[in-house]
């Protein structure tokens, strides 16, 4: 099969939402019952704004999906691209599909003619900052935290 990229439809909103759990555990190293339904609470806190996914599909098989979403800039006032979310399944991982899914969203981004795209990414997550420097992102902010 060849790989191609898609909207999600209902059928693949439904897988990425099967693996909502595992994916907010993986991004923000935190576990809770709740992980799943907060991911995907935020999900759909997303679609309501006209956020969607990007799928890397092979064939029927889902690989990994990207959420395409847009946000406001604080200093600004400008609309700008966000991307909530980008996840591969474990089996796909070591394969360069996390960076083809970046490369459609950013094209997704400037067919829309934003001039810029932010992401949040948890410290923990070097694969992932790694990959996003590699593409040119830069820090711009860090979120900081004392427990009390």
């Amino acid at each position: 099969m060849e790989l191609q990229f898609k909207k999600a439809t209902e059928i693949e909103i439904k897988e990425i939402y099967e693996f909502a759990g595992i994916n907010r555990k993986e991004a923000t190293n935190y576990y809770s019952e709740d992980n799943k339904q907060k991911m995907i609470e935020a999900y759909q806190h997303s679609a309501k704004y006209n956020a969607y996914f990007i799928c890397l599909m092979n064939g029927n098989i889902l690989i990994g999906w990207v959420q395409i979403d847009k946000a406001i800039d604080f200093l600004s006032g400008k609309e700008i691209g966000w991307i909530n979310d980008v996840y591969v399944k474990a089996q796909y991982r070591g394969r360069g599909y996390s960076k083809l899914l970046m490369e459609e969203a950013l094209k997704e981004y400037r067919n829309k003619g934003y001039s810029a795209v932010r992401l949040n990414v948890y410290s923990h997550n070097q694969k992932a900052m790694n990959l996003y420097k590699r593409m040119g992102f830069k820090e711009i902010s860090k979120f900081m935290e004392i427990s009390l």
